[in-house]
């Protein structure tokens, strides 16, 4: 009877390490990884606005690289366009009118605020 019980708790201890490392695992590491695939703000509006869901599934939660002309800024977060906007890992200081190109993971689209989100943005090239 010893022997099933060691066993059995075992086994529960087995599951539960597996199951701890699969609900806890790390995250993206944004600056680390390489961009699925790079967009002007303008192309990436497009892909959300098109109503093709597998168009959204290309950008959607991959970390990406966008560029465009910066139409608002703030210490943490830039509109580009007017129609992306990215925030930041850590605080900037930048420029309006001024061409970036940022990579970040894209969020997705706010139909609401009609406006592409990406969060944990770094810069490739600070401006043009």
């Amino acid at each position: 009877m010893k022997k099933i019980l060691f066993i059995a708790f075992f086994i529960i201890v087995i599951i539960g390490i597996l199951g701890y490392n699969y609900l806890y695992q790390d995250h993206r590491d944004v600056a680390t990884s390489d961009a699925t695939s790079s967009y002007t703000s303008t192309e990436l509006i497009a892909l959300f606005t098109d109503n093709d869901a597998s168009n959204d599934a290309r950008a959607l939660d991959q970390v990406i690289e966008v560029s465009g002309l910066a139409t608002d800024t703030s210490a943490n977060s830039i509109t580009l366009d007017r129609k992306v906007f990215i925030e930041f890992k850590e605080p900037h200081q930048l420029a309006l009118n001024q061409t970036y190109t940022l990579k970040g993971r894209c969020l997705g689209y706010d139909d609401l605020l009609e406006e592409v989100k990406i969060d944990q943005a770094i810069f490739i090239n600070p401006s043009n």
